[in-house]
């Protein structure tokens, strides 16, 4: 029978349409990609986490809300690949127009085209290590501040609450993000804090489900918390810089006691000195009060002399810390001095 003669064909010659379909796909989009109005040529990180950045060809269009179908902003863009077998994945970071952007949501298992939505990173995290290392990454932050609001707690303590989300890229730097660490945003003459809740992390949103490594995408939510003058590296804007930066530094300032808490009705005085590792060397100092966000009644300042200079807490005030500047040719560190209650 003329079947037998079919069934012994050749075996490149019996492709399901599907393939047969897809083939043609690829081809036609070869011939056509570099052709279409919106293909551009940007940066993408390649290898994934890596660092590195190699030239790659898209078509850039605007991205849908999946939830509303109504287009999004220009925070937001959908790239199409070439290759339909590209490897884009969430968490890949591209650069283009001035900006990184990362990877939300892909368009790749099952799908005939191969594509990602991307956001752009609209600020960056910056933290140092115990061995004083410190990191720089591209991060998203959510537009909207939850619970924009101060709390009172039993103590009459007051403590800020705004909610930010924000999303980076899951790597090896920031896999190591602990809760309550603080991190500043903002212009560097007003820079604002945040704390990572003690549940804020969420590294664990596997792109295999049963990969624990495969997390590409970081979700970390923080709340509003105060600058710590002492300990915050504002010009950098990194959080709790001093504590980490090596002692060893000529002209570390040191203040004596460490306790910076003074309770109404009672005083206290503070010596500064500059050392050399952990040798003390001479070194007069200014002492001015930084700005005026204590009111002069709740406080009595007094420089003893170069290295001494005493406050005594006239009346409760939790609004703002107390903060002495204290400055030579050399060096300065600024103080804060916290005006708690009777207990």
């Amino acid at each position: 029978m003329t079947y037998k003669y079919f069934l012994s064909g050749s075996p490149p010659f019996f492709d399901t349409v599907g393939d047969y379909f897809l083939n043609n796909f690829q081809e036609n989009l070869d011939i056509q990609f570099s052709n279409a109005p919106d293909t551009y040529t940007i940066e993408e990180e390649s290898p994934f986490a890596s660092g590195s950045y190699v030239n790659t060809q898209v078509r850039i269009n605007q991205a849908i809300n999946t939830y509303t179908g109504l287009k999004l902003g220009d925070d937001f863009k959908n790239l199409l690949f070439k290759d339909l077998d590209h490897g884009s994945t969430i968490g890949s970071k591209f650069i283009f127009d001035n900006n990184t952007w990362l990877g939300i949501n892909t368009e790749t298992y099952k799908n005939f085209a191969s594509g990602i939505t991307i956001r752009r990173c609209n600020n960056n995290l910056r933290w140092i290590d115990v061995n004083g290392v410190t990191y720089i990454e591209p991060c998203i932050i959510d537009y909207n501040i939850a619970l924009p609001r101060d709390e009172k707690t039993f103590s009459e303590i007051v403590t800020p609450k705004g909610i930010i989300v924000i999303y980076a890229q899951a790597n090896g730097n920031t896999i190591k993000i602990k809760e309550n660490q603080r991190f500043l945003f903002g212009p560097t003459d007003n820079r604002r804090a945040y704390r990572i809740f003690g549940d804020g992390i969420r590294n664990f949103l596997n792109i295999e489900t049963s990969d624990d490594t495969s997390a590409r995408l970081l979700r970390i939510e923080m709340g509003g918390n105060y600058i710590n003058r002492d300990t915050d590296n504002l010009s950098l804007g990194i959080a709790d810089y001093y504590n980490y930066t090596s002692a060893s530094n000529v002209n570390n300032v040191v203040v004596d006691p460490d306790t910076f808490d003074i309770l109404e009705s009672a005083s206290s005085i503070y010596n500064v000195r500059c050392y050399s590792g952990n040798t003390p060397i001479s070194g007069s100092f200014v002492f001015t009060i930084y700005d005026d966000l204590v009111p002069t009644d709740h406080y009595a300042f007094s420089v003893i002399d170069a290295n001494n200079f005493s406050i005594i807490n006239n009346e409760i005030y939790l609004d703002n810390p107390l903060i002495i500047l204290a400055s030579n040719t050399s060096a300065s560190r600024t103080i804060n001095i916290n005006l708690r209650g009777a207990w």
